[in-house]
């Protein structure tokens, strides 16, 4: 009686747990299935029957989003190129940067590097928000404001990038470095022949977790890089502007149409993108 007591116990706690995911699950599925139907309506039938059915396809919205959806001057398709550059560009700064400092702190030892190390940490851990206006001030001051010249800014070689890659190399063997110091290479050889190809895999997927991180990044160009507007901050510009009527369902499907990429990207490297945060969590 007991044993069938406890099955009937964890059944009941089981179904519970799994109506409440369901639930859950439906709360994010349902908004997103109901805004890509939206983005094929007419503008006129989405105002008078926004949750009903689709009378009729509107294929139209999505060509005709490249030319009417535009911001500060730019249109999707600028937008979009923005958005590549921004995106591959600070990814590609931050890795390596992290990369260059990581391998340092993690295989050499001298004065300040746990400082390095507990002061990225703390860096994490600093609201965003609370961070911006002593950010804006140094970036004024360095004269990168509204110019490409402000992906500099992810050269940092700290943050989570940093965090992980250090986790990595600090696993490896220093047997690596000595073999190869040992056959006449110095410390730049060994890092880029010996050590950085045994990290290729970590870093192909922070690169993947990261350019889905900027590509989604709308803060930093609509603050910094205003005349830059990238897929995210221009399309949140265009649905807060009051000079023109909002077209809801050509705006849907311009969103639809910028998170394509970054949604094929999960889609194809979604493993690598979990083992990291596993991986990450557990080296950390």
């Amino acid at each position: 009686m007991n044993k069938k007591s406890k099955l009937k116990k964890v059944s009941i706690t089981f179904i519970i747990i799994f109506i409440v995911f369901v639930v859950y699950g439906l709360s994010l599925i349902i908004p997103i299935l109901w805004s890509f139907m939206s983005s094929f309506k007419d503008p006129i039938d989405f105002n008078n029957n926004r949750t009903g059915l689709l009378k009729e396809w509107l294929f139209s919205n999505y060509p005709n989003a490249f030319n009417q959806l535009s911001a500060q001057g730019s249109n999707m398709f600028i937008m979009m190129l923005n958005s590549i550059w921004f995106s591959f560009g600070g990814t590609m700064l931050g890795i390596i940067s992290s990369s260059l400092s990581a391998y340092v702190i993690a295989k050499y030892k001298f004065r300040g590097r746990n400082f390095i190390y507990g002061l990225s940490l703390v860096t994490m851990m600093l609201p965003i928000v609370g961070a911006l206006p002593s950010q804006y001030k140094v970036y004024h001051a360095l004269g990168i404001l509204n110019s490409p010249l402000f992906l500099v800014t992810f050269a940092n070689g700290l943050a989570f990038n940093f965090v992980v890659l250090y986790a990595y190399f600090k696993s490896l063997p220093t047997a690596y470095m000595e073999a190869s110091f040992m056959d006449g290479a110095g410390h730049f050889k060994t890092f880029i022949y010996v050590m950085l190809p045994m990290a290729f895999t970590v870093i192909g997927s922070l690169f993947v977790v990261a350019f889905i991180g900027n590509w989604n990044e709308y803060m930093k160009p609509l603050l910094f890089l205003k005349s830059y507007p990238t897929l995210s901050s221009g399309l949140y510009l265009y649905q807060q502007s009051t000079m023109r009527e909002i077209n809801i369902p050509m705006l849907f499907a311009g969103v639809f149409m910028s998170i394509t990429p970054t949604l094929l990207l999960f889609i194809i490297f979604q493993d690598k993108i979990m083992n990291l945060s596993v991986g990450g969590g557990l080296k950390g």
